[in-house]
């Protein structure tokens, strides 16, 4: 079963102090069933790379795809 992960990447503006969303990130990995993508990403803190490997991203959302 394919599992879609999604969350959002966030940014510092240094003149405001402002913490806001930059964009979406996700990640698709395959398991064997609902809970071991949920003890997955538990095993995880929480966190996942990003599908191109140049960040990561607390998951949440986890959904599964076709």
């Amino acid at each position: 079963m394919k599992f879609k992960f999604k969350g959002i990447a966030s940014y510092e503006e240094p003149v405001n102090n402002y913490v806001g969303a930059v964009k979406n990130l996700s990640a698709v990995k395959e398991f064997g069933s609902f809970q071991e993508a949920i003890d997955y990403v538990a095993d995880q803190k929480g966190f996942l790379m990003s599908e191109d490997g140049k960040s990561a991203f607390n998951v949440l959302t986890i959904s599964e795809i076709e």
